[in-house]
């Protein structure tokens, strides 16, 4: 009885804990290793603007000669300098930047931004949006299924996927943060559809606005809104007509939480809006990588985060469960799949796994729930394979988040061979530099064969 009713809430407590002890031990602020790579172009808008001043970066040429952090800046077409990644993140991440600076401050550390009290701040806010997440995924999930299968799936979306490892050991990445916002944009849809107020209005608005400020392409999540508990088009048009001054509300709070954005681009770029990506934005929608995506050992999604098997199947029994989501679901996961496979570095660079799936697992989280509730309504003998693939699926992801940090699991170019050579080991294989492919990436950027 009591873990009928509290387990769900332990399961977060634990694996707050779980990720807290972890990432203490691997101590990537410590080393000053989360500041760095892209996080390097999310997060220099909080020292240039809260420490600096100065977002045009001209201080750079007065920085002194023991600074201890990395500025990268684009070109933009008027010749002045463009950060790449837009502001999303440094929003979320400026409370935690605050406080690291008075820490910094008080104590006499370096106090330009890049120190060790800054890169932990970024590790306490992946903290953070993970719990606000995780928390909100369980409103969701308990709306449609019990509290155990609530827990049980809250267990797998952090330990048997690549969620993990960009909370403990590549905090500064976006991915914990989209997945918390989308989850929390889930449960106020569901809200909003339920009752429409100005405050839940307000609050999608903004979400929106963030989301997209973070990843363009996770604006697709609108389909939710539009699409739960829509079972025709003239449910649709209902809707759109008798709900239209709260979207346009919602739009305009969308649109207040881009303008920093654009007046930054305005005043950088001449420009109001600006693909800060310049050549890196393109995409080849009619050459997507849908099957290098999902299954190429490069950095296929079901390769190296194979639970995610087990939703794809749930979306065949959603309509049992929790048919109001189903459509939205199913367009949502299709069109998000076609789009971020179809980007030019389908596989996102170095990464473990298939990164930008995670923004969407608070999401895929239902279907999941789904596949388990029907799971436990079956035979023993089902129940007894499946229980084994799960705990199989948990080892696997923490066995390969451990190869991927050593590089024995590439970055980048992992091949069938390789992975076959590594898989489930801790020693480098014989002719390990033979079995791996380095990408040929200005032959992707032009939308090539490699």
């Amino acid at each position: 009885m009591f873990l009928n009713k509290y387990f769900s809430k332990l399961v977060i407590g634990f694996l707050l804990i779980a990720c807290m002890w972890y990432g203490k031990n691997i101590d990537s602020w410590g080393r000053n290793r989360i500041i760095d790579n892209d996080v390097v172009s999310y997060y220099a808008y909080l020292p240039a603007g809260l420490i600096f001043h100065d977002l045009s970066f001209s201080f750079m040429k007065e920085l002194p000669a023991d600074f201890d952090g990395k500025i990268w800046l684009g070109t933009a077409p008027n010749g002045k300098p463009i950060l790449r990644m837009t502001m999303g993140l440094a929003i979320l991440w400026m409370p935690f930047f605050v406080i690291a600076h008075l820490y910094a401050k008080v104590m006499g550390i370096s106090a330009f931004g890049y120190s060790w009290p800054y890169s932990l701040s970024i590790f306490v806010a992946a903290i953070f949006y993970l719990f606000l997440g995780l928390v909100f995924l369980r409103k969701i999930l308990l709306r449609y299924f019990s509290d155990i299968v609530t827990g049980i799936t809250l267990l797998l979306i952090v330990l048997a996927t690549n969620l993990m490892y960009y909370v403990i050991s590549e905090p500064g990445m976006s991915h914990v943060f989209s997945f918390a916002l989308i989850t929390v944009f889930l449960h106020f849809t569901m809200k909003w559809i339920e009752k429409p107020e100005i405050s839940s209005t307000l609050v999608l608005g903004s979400l929106a606005g963030l989301i997209v400020l973070i990843r363009p392409v996770n604006g697709l999540v609108l389909a939710f809104p539009v699409l739960v508990a829509i079972s025709s088009v003239v449910d649709f048009k209902q809707r759109l007509f008798a709900r239209w001054k709260l979207i346009l509300l919602a739009g305009v709070a969308a649109f207040l939480m881009v303008l920093p954005q654009m007046i930054y681009w305005k005043v950088q770029t001449g420009h109001f809006v600006f693909n800060s990506y310049m050549d890196s934005g393109r995409f080849y929608f009619a050459n997507p990588h849908l099957i290098d995506g999902l299954f190429g050992f490069r950095k296929g999604w079901l390769i190296y985060t194979p639970i995610m098997l087990f939703p794809i199947v749930g979306l065949l029994f959603l309509k049992r469960y929790a048919k109001d989501v189903l459509l939205s679901t199913t367009v949502f996961v299709g069109l998000f799949l076609f789009v971020v496979f179809s980007w030019w570095c389908w596989w996102y660079g170095g990464s473990y796994g298939a990164r930008p799936m995670i923004d969407t697992y608070g999401i895929l989280s239902i279907p999941l729930a789904t596949f388990l509730s029907v799971i436990l309504k079956s035979t023993w003998w089902k129940k007894g394979v499946v229980g084994l693939l799960l705990l199989f699926f948990v080892y696997l992801n923490q066995f390969q988040m451990s190869q991927y940090r050593t590089s024995l699991l590439h970055w980048d170019s992992m091949t069938p061979k390789a992975y076959r050579a590594i898989f489930l080991k801790k020693n480098w294989p014989d002719g390990y530099d033979k079995m791996i492919k380095v990408p040929d990436y200005e032959k992707a950027l032009k939308g090539e064969k490699e």
